[in-house]
């Protein structure tokens, strides 16, 4: 099992026990920096994506702060363009997923439906993205999930 296999089923188990089937973890030099299932205050939000609870659960150590460049996004489902904008924005360098947008459009709830390959021309180094690892694991949380 690749490395890229074994965070993104982290991702997706943490999916199973969310409040919406969604989950992200954050790694950067091979440790998790970064868990959208470590409590934040943005839970009661509706901007609290799997992926912005994750970027605050890292941001938690003053020491990361602002200093996710080089990090990567494992998500159990496809960004948002609202968090493709974090992630670029904090010059992550890699982002592997496994349900599209569309998986969870037509298995949990609507989505506004993007293209990541188009939003990634905006993030100011090249960021490598791996989709649709383990999607099927993903959907099968997404079907079971309403």
């Amino acid at each position: 099992m690749s490395e890229d296999e074994k965070f993104i089923d982290i991702a997706i188990e943490i999916s199973k026990k969310a409040k919406y089937p969604y989950g992200a973890i954050i790694v950067k030099d091979g440790k998790i920096i970064g868990r959208s299932d470590d409590k934040t205050l943005m839970e009661t939000s509706m901007y609290s994506h799997a992926e912005l609870e994750a970027i605050e659960s890292a941001s938690k150590n003053k020491n990361l702060y602002g200093d996710l460049k080089g990090a990567i996004m494992y998500v159990s489902c496809e960004p948002c363009m609202m968090c493709m904008g974090a992630i670029l924005y904090e010059e992550f360098s890699k982002i592997v997923y496994a349900a599209t947008l569309q998986d969870s459009n037509d298995n949990y709830c609507s989505e506004m439906i993007t293209n990541i390959d188009e939003l990634a021309k905006y993030s100011k180094n090249k960021i490598e993205i791996i989709k649709e690892l383990h999607r099927d694991k993903a959907i099968e949380i997404l079907k079971n999930a309403k």
